[in-house]
């Protein structure tokens, strides 16, 4: 079944649902529709969508489109013309021109951004059919899991492989930077951010105490080297606790705090959606006195493991739940701390008593058969990084209606960032939320700001970025950066240098690394890798009139803050 609405002047979105069945409705879309359009005129219209730009008619100015049913769902066809380039889709690795690829939109924790790779954190579907005399925006919505063959199978062709009992499809029939103007109409104005945020950010996995937080910002002010914010990684926590510190490590945080403040230092927290599954855990416990936890089928508890081991997940798909989540950011807020960074939301998972049984059962019937063997250690090993967990566990709405997580997966990481956006608002009326995100949905920039994830130290991958950043910025999420000089492996100082050059021009300037890994700060190689690193972080503190002010048109929704030079 569908039906046709017309939004705004130039955007006309196609509901398409199985007969008797109702698809999920997500929370991205702000705007209400103008119209609904007769369905013979609009049956007209997706026959062959004319691109913009062109004058009179000829065979070559449409695209024609197909729908079919299928047994998973729906498949979408649209021919592509040797002339067009597809562009966007969110966070996707390869070329800016998505031809010739495959993507999947279902968001994974993926520290791999290899060429080969076709699914990461963020599912963000918005694309562009374009050549130079004209273009066609579309925006699937749907928040199960997609495929995208961009004339992998066939040159000419463009399918989207669609599960579930129905989408939305909107298009946009404008120029490039009015449709941009368009889904901030559609999906709401970016974060205005505290000008802070646009300074130089400093972070590691492994700033495990006071003393170390506390000497990396003195080295900063020593080395008049500009910095304004410090983020801390799961080593605050108290047994990776979310909302708790390890008092052993930081017994006086408000104190820490207070004295990075003196230095005009802002402190970020990392926050984690998995909750430790333990007595005695205020968190856990009222978790499960207020029912926020996400549920089996069967009505039992889902747990599973990861920092903290055997933990529940807050079913953030209800209001409820969201309520609840937010009002813990009020704990952290009071200790001093002025942003937040919303990790592991895809969520994260790393093994379940299920799955981990299983690995077991694997290994036990390994045999010494060579090549074979080898074979079956690398599935184990595979298996293990890829388990899904979305046919696990359960959500449920604020009608009541409970959701498989595979069907409402790529907004779990969307509806955290709205928990904390909601609960920071809630506690401090008057503050600009900093919040990040890793993972995201067409709409997050209303609530947070977006990084790409847990890149390596690799000149591939310092690539990969310079194209991710763009492809995101054309889904209306302006905000956007990416860990400068990668987050695995260890960095050179060439490599490091380059990074923080390309990072010195990103909304989101953020050095960041793992523990294990070779440090990098601006200080960790010789004096030529500082100078070049403090000269490329001097330039950007040099622009923040011209950042803030183009942040500043961005939050109004009349641009966006990555462009084309």
């Amino acid at each position: 079944m569908k039906r046709f609405f017309r939004y705004l002047d130039s955007v006309i979105k196609m509901e398409v649902e199985r007969e008797g069945k109702t698809k999920f409705k997500t929370d991205s879309v702000l705007a209400a529709p103008v119209e609904e359009l007769d369905t013979d005129v609009a049956n007209h219209l997706f026959q062959g969508l004319r691109l913009h730009g062109l004058e009179g008619s000829s065979s070559q100015d449409f695209n024609e489109m197909e729908i079919v049913e299928t047994t998973d769902g729906f498949s979408i066809t649209i021919e592509l013309h040797d002339d067009q380039a597809v562009l966007g889709l969110g966070q996707t690795i390869g070329p800016l021109n998505k031809r010739g690829g495959v993507y999947e939109m279902y968001n994974t924790d993926e520290p791999d951004h290899s060429p080969s790779k076709r699914r990461l954190y963020s599912t963000l579907p918005i694309f562009y059919i374009s050549s130079p005399e004209r273009q066609i925006g579309f925006f699937l919505d749907h928040p199960g899991y997609s495929r995208f063959d961009v004339g992998f199978e066939i040159r000419d062709r463009l399918k989207i492989d669609v599960e579930g009992d129905g989408f939305d499809l909107f298009m946009f029939f404008e120029k490039p930077e009015e449709t941009l103007r368009d889904i901030f109409k559609l999906t709401g104005n970016p974060l205005f951010l505290p000008i802070w945020s646009l300074g130089y950010h400093q972070s590691r996995w492994s700033y495990e105490d006071e003393k170390s937080v506390l000497d990396i910002a003195k080295e900063f002010r020593d080395r008049k080297i500009p910095c304004d914010a410090i983020h801390l990684d799961i080593d605050y926590m108290d047994e990776y606790k979310v909302f708790t510190w390890n008092r052993d490590r930081f017994p006086d945080p408000s104190s820490m705090i207070d004295e990075l403040s003196r230095m005009g230092i802002k402190v970020v927290a990392i926050v984690d959606p998995g909750v430790k599954a333990v007595d005695g855990y205020d968190v856990y416990e009222d978790g499960i006195k207020n029912d926020s936890f996400c549920k089996r089928e069967d009505g039992r508890p889902f747990k599973a493991a990861v920092w903290p081991g055997e933990s529940s997940f807050p079913d953030f798909l209800n209001t409820a739940t969201r309520s609840w989540w937010g009002k813990y950011y009020d704990r952290l807020l009071k200790k001093g701390i002025a942003g937040f960074w919303n990790d592991m939301n895809e969520p994260a998972i790393f093994y379940t008593s299920e799955s981990l049984k299983e690995l077991r059962q694997m290994s036990a019937e390994l045999e010494d058969r060579g090549i074979e063997t080898e074979f079956l250690f690398g599935r184990i090993i595979s298996k293990k990084k890829y388990f899904d967990y979305g046919n696990d566990f359960t959500q449920r709405d604020d009608s009541g209606i409970v959701h498989l997580h595979r069907k409402v997966r790529n907004i779990y990481g969307f509806n955290m960032a709205r928990a904390a956006y909601e609960g920071i608002r809630s506690c401090e009326p008057e503050r600009r939320p900093f919040n990040i995100t890793r993972s995201s949905y067409p709409g997050i920039q209303r609530y947070a700001i977006l990084w790409t994830g847990d890149n390596d130290s690799q000149w591939e991958h310092l690539l990969s970025e310079i194209r991710l950043v763009q492809s995101i910025s054309l889904a209306g999420v302006s905000f956007t950066g990416c860990d400068v000089g990668g987050f695995g492996g260890d960095c050179s100082g060439e490599l490091l240098v380059r990074w923080t050059q390309f990072g010195a021009f990103l909304p989101f300037f953020r050095n960041h690394s793992a523990i294990g890994t070779r440090k990098q700060e601006p200080w960790a190689f010789d004096e030529e890798v500082e100078r070049l690193v403090k000269k490329a972080i001097d330039l950007r503190y040099s622009l923040l009139p011209y950042l803030y002010t183009i942040h500043k048109q961005s939050a109004d929704g009349e641009t966006t803050m990555i462009r084309p030079l």
